[in-house]
């Protein structure tokens, strides 16, 4: 899947990883309240940043669905 795919995935509130990422404990979602415009990024170690894409993530075709880890 491509970016603009999974942006248009992770707007409706589905966490999505890339495959080179190498863990599916690794992934972006939105925040809650879907209201706000901030997405984050979760990390397998249990950390969690806001995200910026880089270039490689945006040109990425490795897009996936996973789950999130609540």
């Amino acid at each position: 899947m491509n970016f603009s795919q999974a942006l248009e995935r992770i707007k409706w509130g589905q966490p999505m990883t890339r495959i080179e990422w190498a863990s599916p404990a690794t992934y972006v979602y939105r925040l809650n309240p879907p209201n706000e415009d901030k997405i984050n990024v979760h990390f397998s170690t249990g950390t969690e940043i806001l995200w910026s894409p880089t270039v490689d993530d945006i040109m990425a075709v490795d897009w996936a669905d996973t789950v999130r880890a609540d």
